[in-house]
């Protein structure tokens, strides 16, 4: 009834409900097929109109009462569809093959619900681990990383060694975030706040996000064309998310000496970010899969990142697609809606030029 109760969006019915609702949703169509005889005649189509009401009562309202549907259809077909009207003869083949059938359904029908309550069962307690690792393993990395910082301060000479640490524990943190993303989304429940967010800002915090990873991999990331002084609706730390996520993996996949570049060119009422790679590029045949939930180019990474990106940029009702070829690199797009530049906070409103945003080597 678990299963029955998700679906119709209420509490789980008592029995007499569940027997009463078989028997009235049977007895509806008895009545309707009777009333289409002048037109269907007595023979056509009689087994077919049972069938489904015996799966759908079946379906909701469990074993025994699609088995009562499927008695109540077979008394129907034997007193009114019969080539012998009434109940003083056997009941002929076809009639007992469709009681038979009828109870297979219902079988079929409770085998269905029941894998599908051990699913879903499997599903919550997976995620429930992933909800008590994810709150786990962030407290000791948060002690991590105030440690490091603290370290630092006292002893600068050990400075280049604890960043190192640091950055490992940022990456750490993401990865657990991506995972705790994956599984709100799979419910639904990712939402974004959105308002009015400066282009330039967005492309050129990215770049210093950045910018120590390209520098230590020897690969020039640079943001270039912006419309200056626009604004997107939008909600910043998921956009910078999507950004982080599009950039992480063009480093990821380009060589020392390569460029990725990141821009923003705008189409009409859309702002359309770009970001451009000189790496390896994806193969023809990988294109539409790469949006899809842990799909992975190589054994690297979880496969969140595209799929989160994806996700959040279609709630803000944007759209998101790569165009690649194999040794040539690769270029992620995603739209996100424009907005007016009066609408701005005044501690939002950070819309470098072009030449501010920096480059780095």
């Amino acid at each position: 009834m678990e299963i029955r109760s998700k679906l119709l969006g209420r509490p789980a019915w008592p029995a007499w409900h569940r027997y009463l609702v078989a028997i009235a949703l049977t007895v509806a169509v008895v009545l309707g097929r009777h009333a289409l005889n002048p037109v269907w005649g007595l023979q056509q189509n009689r087994h077919l109109v049972f069938l489904p009401t015996v799966l759908l009562a079946a379906w909701l309202c469990g074993f025994r009462p699609g088995v009562l549907s499927a008695l109540l259809s077979t008394l129907a077909l034997q007193l009114l569809w019969s080539k012998k009207p009434g109940f003083l003869h056997l009941p002929t083949t076809d009639e007992i093959l469709f009681l038979g059938l009828g109870l297979v359904i219902c079988g079929l029908v409770t085998s269905l619900q029941e894998a599908r309550r051990h699913a879903d069962a499997a599903t919550r307690s997976r995620e429930r681990v992933l909800e008590i690792v994810a709150h786990d393993l962030r407290s000791p990395l948060t002690a991590i990383k105030v440690l490091a910082e603290g370290l630092a301060r006292a002893h600068p000479d050990l400075r280049p060694r604890l960043e190192r640490i640091d950055r490992a524990a940022g990456r750490m943190d993401r990865l657990i975030g991506q995972l705790v993303d994956g599984t709100r989304i799979g419910h639904g429940e990712l939402s974004v706040s959105t308002r009015p967010e400066s282009i330039g800002s967005l492309l050129a915090d990215t770049v210093d996000l950045f910018a120590h990873t390209a520098q230590e991999r020897g690969i020039v990331l640079e943001a270039t064309d912006h419309p200056a002084g626009a604004l997107v609706q939008a909600d910043r730390d998921r956009v910078m998310q999507v950004l982080g996520n599009l950039v992480g993996n063009a480093l990821k996949f380009t060589a020392p000496g390569g460029r990725v570049t990141l821009s923003c060119l705008r189409q009409g009422d859309a702002a359309v970010f770009s970001v451009a790679d000189t790496g390896s590029g994806i193969e023809a045949a990988d294109l539409p899969h790469v949006f899809e939930q842990y799909w992975k180019h190589d054994q690297r990474g979880t496969g969140l990142g595209l799929f989160i990106a994806r996700a959040v940029v279609e709630a803000h009702h944007g759209r998101i697609w790569v165009e690649s070829k194999p040794a040539a690199g690769s270029t992620f797009f995603f739209t996100l809606n424009l907005a007016q530049p009066a609408q701005v906070d005044s501690d939002r409103a950070r819309t470098p030029t072009p030449g501010r945003i920096p480059t780095i080597h």
